[in-house]
């Protein structure tokens, strides 16, 4: 919800601002003068603002893992949100780890392996490869970062222990997490299209009837709003069905693991 209000008026003066520029250029002129004036104001809030997104991003992707993590433990939801706070506060040092090595460690090797499958689209063959890896690396992150904070593994030990759980069933894990993203992407397109196709159409009627006092522009503005919010509440909450998945991948192989092992241990008993 923060987010969404946030996000609501950042693009309401972003909209406000660019389609409102006059021919002269006066609003451009006026903008530059402000920041310019301003330098040092408008770089600390800029980086207020994109260290509250980094936090806020960080809170929304922990947010299922330890939902999950405290229903495992409860066998049930007998827990409140401020439960759910608590725990986040606990583990934030490990969430931040995990984030920076993600970020400084994963991502530029996932940068080249992509930018390797995209030269390799050219003779086609990359094609098919970049379908799968997109959905293998996302699961792949997950399941380690499930890993990190449900264990006491360190930060390589839970990637290598997140490849192990795609490749034990690759194809089915991967399969489901492509399922889910189309699935995604389709209901978010729904949500965008229904307000831009009637914010299209009261557009065009106002130009049809240039004597009506509604200004098609401010109403194409108010559309666009609309659109951004519901696409930003959408993407939270329909991307959190991903990370539920593969919540449910992780759990179901821990238990398929604790089973082999018990199994393993009573048939040594029975050796012995």
């Amino acid at each position: 919800m923060v987010l969404v209000v946030i996000s609501y008026f950042l693009f309401k003066v972003y909209l406000d601002f660019f389609l409102k520029i006059d021919t002269t250029g006066t609003n451009a002129t006026y903008l530059k003068g402000l920041l310019f004036n301003n330098l040092p104001v408008a770089i600390i809030v800029a980086l207020l603002i994109f260290l509250f997104l980094v936090l806020l991003s960080m809170f929304n992707y922990s947010l299922p893992v330890i939902y999950l993590n405290l229903y495992d433990k409860h066998k049930g939801n007998d827990f409140d949100a401020k439960e759910v706070l608590a725990e986040f506060k606990k583990r934030f040092k490990k969430i931040l780890i995990f984030f920076l090595g993600v970020v400084f460690l994963v991502t530029p090797v996932l940068i080249m392996l992509f930018g390797l499958l995209v030269l390799l689209c050219l003779i086609l063959v990359g094609i098919p490869m970049l379908l799968f890896a997109i959905p293998a690396s996302f699961s792949w992150i997950t399941l380690s970062f499930y890993t990190y904070l449900n264990s006491d593994k360190g930060f390589f030990d839970s990637l290598r222990a997140g490849f192990f759980h795609v490749k034990s069933q690759f194809f089915s894990i991967v399969g489901s997490c492509m399922i889910i993203y189309i699935m995604i992407q389709v209901s978010m397109t729904v949500f965008s299209f229904i307000p831009y196709a009637f914010g299209m159409a009261s557009v065009v009627t106002s130009i049809q009837n240039p004597g009506t006092e509604n200004d098609p522009f401010s109403t194409m503005r108010v559309m666009l709003l609309i659109i951004m919010v519901l696409s930003i509440l959408a993407s939270y909450i329909l991307n959190n069905l991903l990370i539920i998945n593969q919540g449910l991948v992780y759990y179901s192989r821990r238990e398929y693991n604790e089973n082999v092992s018990s199994t393993d241990s009573i048939d040594l008993i029975g050796r012995e």
